[in-house]
């Protein structure tokens, strides 16, 4: 069982969509993982000066960083140098990948203005993935050594095992209906 890329060439790298060809009972063994990902646990009033100095130092080898965000994407809005070292750290290439530390729901980058920020500066939502499937997906496709960081960023919405739910299947966010009735509102005094 291997994993193919459908199309060829040129609608491969439009499309980044992998699809499963094989016999589901016979399980190919992917030995050749690039572990250089770094995951790391917001919480309030965190000090980023342990992760840009990971990220920044001279010898830096780290091919994506793992941010285990609030709710549906957040952050302290308060935290404006730490999107700046993201920004950085996604120009000089490292992927970087916003996960939840919520037992369920999904990150939507864009719900909220830190999240949109986020996105703003190139991280990526990893939807409802797990961390521990989030850090794997990400090592089994650094370590396949023929994909672009920008055709890894266009593979993790999408589901290689049933790792992550399809964005058309996940539900909204809670009480996203009653707060777009209350910015409604609020802005109609």
């Amino acid at each position: 069982a291997t994993w193919i890329f459908s199309g060829d060439e040129s609608r491969r790298r439009a499309a980044g969509t992998l699809r499963f060809s094989g016999d589901k009972s016979t399980p190919q063994v992917h030995a050749e993982l690039d572990t250089r990902v770094l995951a790391v646990s917001v919480s309030p009033g965190f000090d980023n000066s342990a992760v840009q100095f990971a990220l920044e130092h001279a010898d830096s080898q780290i091919k994506a960083l793992v941010l285990r965000l609030y709710g549906t994407g957040n952050l302290c809005s308060a935290k404006r140098d730490f999107i700046e070292v993201l920004e950085r750290a996604t120009a000089r290439g490292v992927v970087v990948v916003a996960t939840t530390q919520c037992q369920t729901g999904s990150v939507m980058l864009g719900h909220y203005a830190v999240g949109a920020a986020l996105e703003e500066v190139g991280a990526i939502s990893a939807a409802d993935m797990t961390l521990e499937a989030c850090i794997c997906k990400l090592s089994y496709l650094f370590g396949r050594g023929d994909l672009s960081n920008e055709e890894i960023s266009r593979l993790m919405p999408v589901s290689l095992r049933g790792e992550v739910t399809p964005a058309e299947d996940l539900p909204p966010p809670p009480f996203s209906e009653r707060f777009g009735a209350l910015n409604v509102e609020t802005r109609r005094r």
